[in-house]
């Protein structure tokens, strides 16, 4: 009896303690979502009006169709890439040039058929190459962005050769670097915990407690201020070891590597004779691209060796306009053919580069790259800043002149509506399958509500945007094969097995 009564007595207690376990974890979770903990994740619904809408691995991506680009329009493909989607498999015996890099060589601001890699894929098939070019760049994009670009789309539209163009979103000083935020956003679309405020601040503290040198988790409260801009998205040493990663990776997948450095009106014109605070990037790149005796085409010097006015060159500071995209086209076209290619693999070395020698010797000042101007910007709810919603073209903005700083150009689009976006969650699996696997929602009536890739068979993550409590789940991977499933606001994650 008295054994009965000691078991019931520690069952007591065990439910007690449960009850005041559970009463703890609310109470904090409850302080904690007062504070609203915020965390990288695209909040503006999908747009047509502007290019750039959410990607969950890679915090942004373009959506599909026909969309506003500056003053004129640009056709984002099924990849989510400018133009069509090319033809898989690559037919034998024709090279595939794939552009990657950031808006300037997206092209804002410019038509579809007079971008970078159309103008360069008339100017090889003039010197007798056959050859399709991939415009692969998108606007924004650091090399920590392209890198899950490759794997999630690029490689599997079988390139045999990238033209690497990445330069001026790494360089840029910003307020959170592209590490820190993919790693936050990486967590918060895997993890089962990630509703709940006090996981997020508790996963930020325990991994900022670590220390190092690596990536750290994002979070902030609503009320927090904006962070002053005082570190480069993706530090100097790191741009250089992701350019030697990118070298390597294309190697694996049968495609060499071909560079260019990017252009601006002031270094066409001669205006920085004591340097600027993006020299030693354009002196990384060039170090890498020596390292592997790789060919690299110098941007500026194709636009100064063109006798028009500077003004024809450039529709603003930063981007190249039709005639300078041309321009620069001819003259990655001419250092291909001189460097051998297509008969010259242009593969690299085996080796790796070494960084550790790479000094960031200039002065990064905060500059213009407020939230006003940063890319990341739309990533929070709730940033707001005097004169934002001002800005004269909600697809581009530009920082103001800042040489010694890092802030070189940002060309994104930030939604007017700045406000949290009210909806629901989808999550769910695919099982089976070809990655790359396209993930897609459509609305009852059949609205596109947005997509996202995934490089292979495994989790996804969607917000369904508000309005819309009936959708439709579709997968489509690589070979074409599509599953469908349907749910509601509410329902259970939704699974989709080929």
């Amino acid at each position: 009896m008295a054994r009965r009564r000691a078991t019931r007595g520690n069952r007591y207690r065990v439910a007690a303690s449960a009850v005041v376990f559970v009463a703890v974890m609310a109470i904090l979770e409850g302080a904690a979502r007062t504070l609203g903990p915020q965390v990288p994740i695209w909040r503006a619904p999908d747009n047509p009006g502007v290019v750039m809408t959410a990607n969950d691995t890679r915090l942004w991506g373009m959506g599909e169709g026909v969309r506003k680009n500056g003053q004129v329009t640009c056709t984002i493909g099924p990849l989510g890439l400018r133009g069509p989607a090319p033809e898989v498999p690559r037919p034998p015996g024709r090279e595939r040039l794939l552009v990657i890099g950031d808006s300037s060589f997206f092209g804002h601001g410019i038509p579809d058929d007079q971008t970078i890699a159309v103008q360069l894929e008339s100017a090889l098939k003039a010197r007798g190459i056959d050859v399709d070019v991939v415009n692969g760049a998108i606007p924004g994009y650091s090399t920590e962005q392209t890198k899950i670009l490759l794997d999630e789309v690029g490689w599997s539209v079988q390139p045999t050769l990238l033209l690497t163009g990445n330069l001026w979103s790494d360089n840029n000083a910003d307020g959170f670097r592209d590490a820190d935020l993919l790693k936050t956003a990486a967590l918060y679309h895997n993890s089962l915990l990630v509703h709940s405020a006090l996981f997020q601040f508790t996963a930020a503290w325990i991994d900022k407690a670590r220390g190092g040198t690596g990536a750290h988790l994002v979070t902030w409260t609503k009320d927090s201020k904006w962070p002053d801009a005082k570190e480069r998205r993706v530090p100097l040493q790191d741009y250089a070891t992701n350019l030697d990663a990118i070298i390597h990776a294309a190697k694996a997948h049968g495609a060499g590597v071909a560079f260019i450095s990017p252009a601006n009106k002031g270094l066409v014109n001669h205006e920085f004779p004591k340097g600027a605070g993006w020299d030693p990037y354009f002196r990384a790149q060039k170090a890498v691209a020596d390292f592997h005796a790789l060919p690299l085409t110098s941007a500026v010097a194709a636009l100064q060796a063109d006798p028009a006015a500077l003004d024809d060159k450039f529709v603003d500071q930063m981007h190249p306009s039709s005639s300078g995209a041309g321009d620069i086209a001819r003259a990655v076209a001419d250092t291909l053919v001189a460097a051998g290619w297509p008969q010259e693999k242009l593969y690299g070395k085996d080796a790796a580069f070494d960084a550790s020698g790479l000094v960031d010797d200039a002065t990064v000042q905060p500059g213009g790259q407020s939230a006003k101007y940063s890319p990341q910007a739309q990533l929070f709810p709730d940033v707001v800043e005097e004169g934002a919603a001002n800005s004269k073209d909600p697809d581009h903005t530009e920082p103001g002149e800042n040489p010694g700083g890092g802030g070189a150009q940002t060309s994104v689009a930030t939604a007017p509506n700045r406000s949290p976006v009210t909806g629901w969650d989808v999550h769910g699996t695919v099982t089976g399958g070809t990655g790359p696997i396209k993930v897609e929602l459509q609305s009852a009536d059949g609205q596109a509500l947005g997509f996202t890739w995934i490089a292979a068979p495994g989790p996804y993550s969607l917000k369904v945007r508000g309005g819309h409590p009936d959708i439709t789940v579709t997968a489509t991977d690589a070979d074409g094969k599509t599953r469908t499933a349907p749910t509601t606001e509410g329902g259970s994650e939704v699974a989709l097995t080929f």
